[in-house]
């Protein structure tokens, strides 16, 4: 479900890095749904790669957003800070209650319904956005 293609890729390299990274965390995660040693350490260990790749890609999207001088960027950073907070409110909120196998698989599911409605939404909602600043640039460097 969450797999990187063609279809996703800016043309900029620093974003669609961070961008796949992102995606890995979530097919790693998506795949761990169905561990049948689920647990809250699993469940934190999965959670935290997806909060870890999203810094990072976040962080090369301001940057790249930043060289450009791209109207926006504080509302952009403001989003990026909105989202990370959300998932990691949601997290805390979850995690640290498993005591059980059954708990940790709904718990997962509360997390995938953000992980697939809002993280991967918003990644794909802006590739638009990026091609066609990665189409500027190279009309400004040509």
């Amino acid at each position: 479900m969450f797999l990187w293609n063609m279809s996703l890729e800016t043309g900029i390299p620093d974003v669609d890095h961070g961008r796949k990274r992102l995606l890995g965390a979530m097919a790693d995660f998506f795949q761990g749904m169905d561990d049948p040693a689920l647990n809250q350490h699993i469940l934190a260990g999965h959670t935290g790669a997806i909060f870890n790749a999203m810094k990072a890609a976040f962080a090369a999207e301001d940057a790249v957003l930043q060289s450009h001088g791209t109207e926006g960027c504080e509302r952009h950073q403001t989003n990026h800070a909105a989202l990370t907070a959300a998932f990691v409110d949601l997290c805390r909120k979850l995690i640290p209650k498993i005591k059980t196998h059954k708990q940790a698989q709904q718990c997962c599911l509360e997390i995938y319904q953000m992980v697939d409605e809002v993280l991967f939404h918003h990644v794909t909602k802006e590739v638009a956005f990026y091609r066609d600043l990665a189409r500027i640039q190279v009309k400004k460097a040509g």
